[in-house]
């Protein structure tokens, strides 16, 4: 394929900045889609790059933010920003380092490495979830509220106004908005957790956001992280069992950190809201499977008794 051809397959504007950092004419681009960008994982003669494409303006400072921060609080590999492209406008983008290693959630079969990967998983999780920075909750906006309810409160509010506007009315129907304003106003019915404190959060920990060494099959590094912030540690937990469920990450985590059994019924509430930010940041997410959250929410989180 000739090179205008390659430099075709990348959004306009793009090939002239990332042929100024690889020093060299660009000869592959690999693509894949995810629910808030279009990743692009392209060579050069002498080096390769990732070019993390949003679909709304303002995530590639916000990706950029969270990065800085859980490196600050982390040993583990993550990815080094090179440049960021179209800040604040449509069609920006966030130009990375590849980290070596492959997602955990692609190459483990074995039980065996399964069990030592959800090991080394959750110890990393703890070593971040033990961290209380100032001892607030931060919403996703950087508020700080004393405790976990106001601040998500605050945030769940603001989720609600996004499906009265006419962007949710393009990409839900009708009942579907008012089934999540209805369990929206189930959120005080939510059973207490009994961990109190905030805690650093990743706010996207599922498998195929860890990597892991090609050779030794040994947890090495960490991508896509959602809003890097001091909040709830539960809002880490919601991601755990959504992909590859049988690495039980979910299981192993709360083996060394026990939580009341209201967990289940807080987890279900959060991964619908967070289906619903994805779909506000990205205007991509399976309909299906966010009924599916619905409704399972709906079955767990008890209901207002009328007065």
């Amino acid at each position: 394929m000739s090179t205008q051809r390659i430099e075709g397959l990348l959004p306009a504007g793009l090939p002239a900045l990332i042929r100024k950092h690889l020093g060299t004419p660009i000869i592959r681009v690999d693509k894949s889609a995810g629910s808030l960008a279009d990743i692009y994982r392209i060579r050069g003669e002498d080096g390769e790059l990732i070019a993390k494409c949003y679909r709304q303006p303002g995530q590639a400072a916000r990706e950029a933010a969270s990065l800085e921060l859980l490196r600050q609080h982390s040993r583990i590999a993550l990815p080094e920003i090179i440049d960021v492209h179209r800040a604040g406008e449509n069609g920006e983008a966030l130009l990375m380092t590849v980290l070596a290693g492959e997602p955990a959630s692609h190459v483990l079969d074995s039980p065996v490495l399964i069990d030592r990967f959800a090991d080394e998983c959750t110890d990393l999780l703890l070593g971040w979830h033990a961290l209380h920075g100032d001892g607030v909750f931060q919403t996703r906006a950087g508020v700080a509220s004393d405790d976990f309810c106001s601040s998500y409160r605050a945030e769940l509010a603001a989720l609600c106004d996004w499906l009265h506007g006419p962007m949710a009315a393009q990409l839900l129907y009708l009942s579907q908005r008012d089934a999540l304003l209805d369990l929206a106003r189930q959120f005080d019915q939510l059973p207490a957790s009994s961990a109190t404190h905030p805690s650093l959060i990743h706010d996207e920990c599922h498998a195929a956001n860890f990597l892991v060494d090609p050779d030794t099959q040994r947890l090495c590094g960490v991508l896509d992280p959602g809003w890097v912030r001091f909040s709830h540690r539960e809002l880490d937990l919601r991601h755990l069992r959504e992909v590859r469920p049988d690495f039980r990450l979910l299981e192993t985590y709360l083996a060394k950190f026990p939580l009341d059994d209201g967990l289940h019924a807080r987890l279900a509430f959060y991964s619908v809201w967070e289906g619903v930010r994805h779909l506000q940041a990205g205007g991509r997410y399976n309909q299906e499977e966010l009924n599916r959250k619905v409704a399972k929410a709906r079955a767990l989180v008890p209901r207002a008794v009328p007065a």
